[in-house]
């Protein structure tokens, strides 16, 4: 009995499974959606086998439903949030699916651009939010600089927050970083070709991975935010790279620009590295890597000139 029990179950667990994976396009439709219908985009994740989809940009006020189809068919499944008048900004809300719109509809109460949110179609779970501003973004691993923590007991070849390459923001667009400069594999170094993306001069807790380890940087094209596991992202060769990231959209591309130094690359990074020290040194971060824009009011212990200060 007990065994028919187990094989039940498991096959239950995979026929839902499969349905969840099932549907390949999702769409957004209602008054809140500018021009009435858009797709949203489809991302994987660490599980194999999984993808969620998401959707980035303006949203109005109004109803939001989110169904398997851009027009209303016979075939199409609405996924209604579990409890009346729930809004698209949400900490996982769980939904189920229904055949038709009534009492389908997530709620948006203004207008905004930053609206993002993610649906878990198999946890069946939405998560929204609206997007906030990035200020900074680093890039930290193995391959950005030797010799990291050389000289500091116990940490001799520990990835080093002071090694971090600060990317460039888009002048164009306050979502997009970009950085150009030589990543190598230090043998020195643990896990010489790998490295991450922090939105701080610290660990957390803003981070970027890709959703498999060792994803080659180029051909990555999306991003897994703050993502369960630590993945990182690759590099194949020693050499020059092109890196650039959107955080809002949640995506990465890279291109390799070879073994020579581009040009008027040393005099671009000569000027971060006066930026970099200039920040480290007059800077104010919490405990956890947060930069502060002023010496903090509230007592606590922070770190300023790369020691710890205790305001009491």
């Amino acid at each position: 009995m007990k065994r028919i029990v187990l094989f039940l179950i498991f096959h239950f667990s995979f026929f839902i499974f499969h349905l969840a994976q099932a549907q390949t396009r999702l769409y957004v439709r209602g008054s809140a959606v500018p021009g009435g219908v858009q797709e949203l985009t489809r991302f994987a994740t660490s599980t194999s086998g999984c993808y969620t989809f998401k959707f980035h940009g303006k949203l109005l006020p109004g109803d939001l439903y989110i169904t398997t189809t851009n027009v209303p068919r016979a075939s199409s499944y609405y996924y209604a949030p579990k409890l009346v008048d729930t809004n698209i900004v949400t900490d996982k809300a769980d939904y189920a699916q229904k055949r038709d719109s009534v009492g389908a509809e997530w709620a948006v109460l203004f207008e905004a651009d930053n609206y993002r949110f993610t649906v878990d179609t198999y946890n069946k779970q939405v998560t929204g939010e609206l997007f906030a501003r990035w200020y900074e973004a680093w890039i930290c691993g193995g391959c950005v600089a030797d010799e990291q923590g050389k000289g500091i007991s116990g940490q001799e070849g520990h990835w080093q927050i002071t090694a971090g390459k600060q990317m460039e923001q888009s002048w164009d667009d306050p979502n997009v970083f970009e950085w150009t400069g030589l990543l190598k594999a230090y043998s020195y170094n643990q896990e010489p070709k790998r490295f991450k993306i922090n939105g701080q001069y610290g660990w957390s807790p803003k981070v970027l991975h890709p959703f498999t380890q060792d994803a080659s940087i180029l051909t990555a094209s999306q991003v897994w935010y703050n993502g369960s596991e630590d993945y990182k992202w690759s590099i194949g060769r020693d050499g020059y790279y092109h890196i650039r990231i959107d955080v809002f959209r949640e995506t990465i591309e890279a291109e390799y620009l070879g073994t020579e130094e581009p040009d008027g690359i040393g005099s671009v990074n000569e000027e971060l590295k006066i930026k970099n020290e200039e920040l480290i040194l007059r800077g104010w971060y919490t405990l956890d890597g947060r930069r502060l824009d002023a010496r903090p009011a509230q007592k606590g212990i922070y770190i300023s000139d790369g020691k710890k200060i205790v305001i009491k």
